[in-house]
């Protein structure tokens, strides 16, 4: 009987193998970037023809090879970057599986030209379907050159899933943008069909960087992430709750220098931005994490986009308190934008408003009016902003209420009588598992029979409100708690309703003292430019934006 089983031969599994590393043509241009980066290259040069399809280049002025390491860099398994199984608990480079070479000479032709930077000429090596066609001496300058034609040749069925063009470029570009956004000390030149895309020289300034890859509004909106705690480190930049995108593509994360894709550091992204931004829309960031060789593992898959934590709170918390450190005080690391206004010209004492971020600062402001019972209208010399009240309102409130959490000090209003409210058995279970939390909050409940509570005393901003509604309410926050949801976050969640329950509602006129009172107080919380539902609590447009509206000036 004929045997079913059988070894494969040695030009199918390299094919195998390349197709677990080779997915692209950026996967050639991530996999060959990666190895100048390591080889300590100041600048690298990446030129491709019809998005990869065609032809990849990518020159480096590294330290290069020598005949017999060109040789050996081409064989399965072949690196100097680790020498034994120990070595893998500690990887310091962005390459380390000995693949990259000849997974992407399997799949196509490919020469290369290196030269080690104490010799005085260089090695050609070239690669056909993973077999060595030539062998040569050759002039170069010291570094590495990699020439990729005719990727999948080989592969028919690979090369006609490959998509168009403009498709196969934009992950070129992503993946060269990953590389940049880090590695400030290397310069980068990106060309394709002859045509310059990138030239990025390398640079200390890394704004700079992110101005020239991102665009000016990205850097302009970004404050510096700069935080560490005992080993672990995250450095970035992030942009204010303003600023916030429909698409997660602007998210880049990094762990030692390595560009990955982790749901528990997006995850702690997610948890920095709740309640700043609306659900669904996204910042730009750039987070930079620098931990212990140690404690995490980037030999998890063949393209090493992913990696396990050995402490994933520890990480978790570090990346969540760096974020919210840097857009409470965003001011202190990024450009001051002041809006001047005219001196008051009612009697009342004027008060700054802030802008964009937390401690930067208007000075005097004039009420205009109010429109809709909704929207407080306030204009300066530089311009006009508008400020929805009840976001405004719904801040302060939230913000009031966290405070109180810690200093056990929020205004209450005691009944002479408790209020008795009749509820659901469930909704009565819930609300009084969570009494003793309720109460920091100036809510204190008792048990009043089998189905009733006595309502003893409400924050003092809630008077009026409809008592039973309100615990409907609560208890509908409550049920909703998911098995990952922190104590914490519940509190968090119930501090969010009772500020949208009592703040001021849409269609109320107020006073211009109450306007006065309430923007004094929305400019001392920590975070004003967004509701703690997400949405933004103001826009603000310049007289020049105006002028130009009408065609002015």
């Amino acid at each position: 009987m004929t045997a079913k089983i059988r070894v494969l031969p040695a030009e199918v599994v390299g094919k195998i193998a390349a197709g677990e590393v080779i997915e692209r043509p950026a996967s050639v241009v991530k996999e060959l970037v990666e190895n100048s980066l390591d080889a300590g290259s100041r600048n690298i040069k990446v030129e491709v023809e019809e998005g990869g399809r065609r032809r990849i280049v990518v020159m480096d002025d590294g330290e290069g090879m020598t005949r017999e390491d060109a040789l050996l860099a081409l064989k399965r398994h072949a690196t100097s970057k680790i020498c034994e199984e120990g070595d893998l608990d500690s990887i310091r480079t962005l390459g380390f599986r000995g693949e990259a070479l000849p997974s992407i000479s399997a799949v196509s032709r490919l020469r290369l030209i290196t030269r080690f930077r104490d010799e005085f000429s260089g090695t050609s090596i070239l690669m056909d379907g993973g077999q060595v066609k030539e062998v040569k001496e050759t002039g170069s300058p010291p570094g590495t050159r990699v020439e990729v034609d005719g990727l999948f040749y080989n592969l028919p069925a690979r090369r006609k899933f490959l998509r168009g063009v403009r498709s196969e470029l934009a992950h070129i570009i992503e993946v060269v943008t990953r590389m940049a956004l880090i590695h400030f000390s290397a310069g980068f030149v990106l060309i394709h069909n002859k045509r310059v895309l990138f030239n990025l020289p390398p640079t200390q300034e890394e704004r700079s960087r992110v101005r020239a890859i991102l665009g000016k509004e990205v850097a302009s909106q970004s404050v510096r992430v700069d935080w560490r705690e005992g080993e672990r480190e995250v450095r970035g930049w992030a942009t204010v709750p303003t600023y916030v995108r429909g698409s997660s593509k602007g998210i880049y994360i990094y762990v030692n220098g390595r560009y990955i894709k982790d749901k528990l550091v997006s995850h702690a992204i997610a948890e920095a931005y709740r309640r700043f931004i609306p659900a669904k829309m996204y910042p730009v960031v750039i987070l930079s994490l620098s931990v212990p060789f140690t404690e995490v593992d980037v030999n998890v898959h063949p393209t090493k986009m992913e990696v396990r934590f050995q402490k994933g709170e520890d990480v978790h918390q570090l990346v969540s308190d760096s974020l919210r450190r840097a857009l409470a005080h965003p001011s202190e690391a990024r450009p001051q934008e002041v809006l001047e206004v005219k001196e008051a010209l009612s009697p009342y004492p004027t008060s700054p408003i802030t802008t964009e971020s937390v401690g930067t600062a208007l000075p005097p402001w004039r009420m205009v009016g109010q429109m809709k019972g909704t929207y407080i209208v306030v204009e300066g010399e530089e311009g006009v902003m508008i400020v929805d009240q009840h976001a405004a309102h719904e801040r302060v409130l939230y913000e009031r209420l966290k405070t109180s959490i810690d200093r056990k000090a929020m205004p209450q209003q005691h009944f002479l009588f408790p209020q008795l409210i009749e509820v659901k058995g469930e909704e009565m279970q819930l609300l009084l598992g969570y009494r003793a939390e309720l109460a920091r909050l100036g809510l204190e409940l008792e048990e009043f029979g089998d189905r009733t509570l006595a309502v003893k005393s409400i924050p003092s901003f809630l008077q009026g409100e409809d008592l039973k509604s309100l615990l409907e309410a609560l208890s509908g926050e409550l049920a909703a708690r998911g098995e990952g949801d922190t104590l914490e976050r519940v509190v968090d969640r119930i501090c969010v309703l009772m500020a949208c329950r009592g703040a001021i509602k849409a269609n109320k006129r107020v006073h211009e003292d109450e306007v006065r009172s309430l923007l004094r107080e929305w400019e001392g919380t920590e975070q004003h430019t967004t509701c703690p539902h997400g949405r933004p609590i103001f826009v603000r447009w310049s007289w020049r934006e105006l002028e130009g509206w009408f065609k002015r000036g």
